[in-house]
This record gives structure tokens, C-alpha cells and sequence, in this order.
């Protein structure tokens, strides 16, 4: 695997440079994705591009259609209910577990995650359509941050795997949340509170409204690339 002078392979530098575009969507969901003309773009091997379109096919990012190539993931209905309720069983499972079993050293990484977000804007300022990637790490840090206590480290890949096929969808829905004045900041602090305070069933309450306030205000805007199926 060819490797950049700072030691990151070149599919992986291409990856995170194709994600970006897809996240911000200067690739827009359902669009055609050539691997020669990124080749050429990037100016790397095509096998490069191919590795790394693999990355992001493994992600949900992308999707490889048999003899047509490959295209960035549509925006589903279906997929994104059936992505929600996934999420809600399984990470909520996974929540009441870390709450109940989580001591001072979890309290103490689910404040400092909180803390990381809490202190990037969600948009990038003066970009009401970009959303900030300092952002969405530290998104994925402080749920992830929520559940690491559960003790279980099958359900923990389960709701990696989920989490990063919904990573497309959390990317729209930040711009036409912001749009709506939804407030995140609340509703991560409310997850935070109920979370600390050992309160299970508040905590999954709480998170099962904020993963399906992501899916309402996608199906209110319309943002589907393509009818549900």
C-alpha cells in the first residue's frame, strides 16, 4: 500500500478527501462516482481510488451497482426508518446498559466528550451549508462516549456499524436542522443530565427522541434522493 511522506496511505488520504465531499455534498446523494476521472483528479493509481471507494462502500457512504460502477448512497426513506429503529433498539439497549454500569471514570469521559462538542459550531461560520468536521467527530466521540460502559463488546460494533451508515443522513439533517432552529446543544445536554444522574430509561427516552427528530426533519424537507421502496 503506498504511503504519503506522513505515513498515511494514499487510498486513505483519498478516502477522507472523498468523505468530506460526500458529508458536505459537493457530491450529492444518488450521483455517479468515476473512479478514472479521480484517478486523474488526485492524481494517484486507479487502484488507490478503488481501495478507497472500498472504504467508504464499507462505511455506507457509497454503493458498488453491479456493471454500472459505483454512486454516492441515495437517500432512502426506507433505509433511514429502518436505520432509526436499528439505532433505537440497539444503541438504546446498549445506553441502559452503560448507564447502569458506568462509574466516576465513564462520568468523567462522557463530561469531557460533551465538553469537545459543546465547543465546535455545528456549521462552519459564514457556510450555513457546510457542516463543521470537527463537529461530526466529536458527534460520533460523545454518543459513542454515552455507550462504552455497556460491557459489551458485540453490541458496541453493532452500533459503530449503524452509526456510521446513519453518518450520511446526521450530515443533511444538520443543515436542515439549523434551518429549523432544532436545537442539538438541548438535546445533547438533556442526554448528558439524565445520563449522570443514572437515570436509564430517561436516558433512552431522551435518545430515542433525538434519533427520531434526525428522521422527522428529513422526511419534512424532503431531502430523499430517491422514493422509498
Amino acid at each position: 500500500m503506498a504511503k504519503r511522506a506522513g505515513g498515511e496511505s494514499l487510498a486513505v488520504s483519498v478516502y477522507h478527501r472523498l468523505r468530506s465531499a460526500i458529508l458536505n455534498g459537493e457530491l450529492a446523494p444518488g450521483e455517479r462516482v468515476k473512479p478514472a476521472e479521480l484517478s486523474a483528479e488526485f492524481e494517484v493509481s486507479l487502484s488507490v481510488v478503488r481501495e478507497a471507494l472500498g472504504l467508504l462502500a464499507a462505511k455506507d457512504l457509497v454503493q458498488v451497482d453491479r456493471n454500472r460502477g459505483f454512486r454516492v448512497t441515495p437517500l432512502s426513506m426506507r433505509a433511514l426508518t429502518d436505520l432509526t429503529e436499528a439505532r433505537a433498539i440497539n444503541e438504546g439497549s446498549a445506553l441502559r446498559l452503560s448507564v447502569t454500569r458506568g462509574g466516576v471514570t465513564w462520568e468523567s469521559e462522557v463530561l469531557a466528550a460533551h465538553h469537545r462538542l459543546a465547543g465546535q459550531p455545528m456549521i462552519l461560520p459564514g457556510s450555513p451549508a457546510r457542516r463543521n468536521e470537527e463537529w461530526a467527530r466529536a458527534h460520533l466521540e460523545f454518543h459513542h462516549a454515552l455507550i462504552k460502559a455497556c460491557g459489551n463488546v458485540v453490541l458496541l460494533d453493532i452500533c459503530t456499524r449503524l452509526s456510521d451508515a446513519a453518518e450520511l443522513y446526521r450530515a443533511w439533517s444538520g443543515v436542515a436542522g439549523e434551518e429549523r432552529h432544532r436545537d442539538v446543544a438541548g438535546e445533547h445536554q438533556g442526554l448528558v443530565d439524565a445520563a449522570l444522574a443514572h437515570d436509564a430509561d430517561l436516558a433512552v427516552a431522551r435518545f430515542e427522541a433525538h434519533v427520531n427528530r434526525t428522521k422527522e426533519i428529513l422526511m419534512e424537507s424532503s431531502l430523499s434522493a430517491e422514493p422509498a421502496s
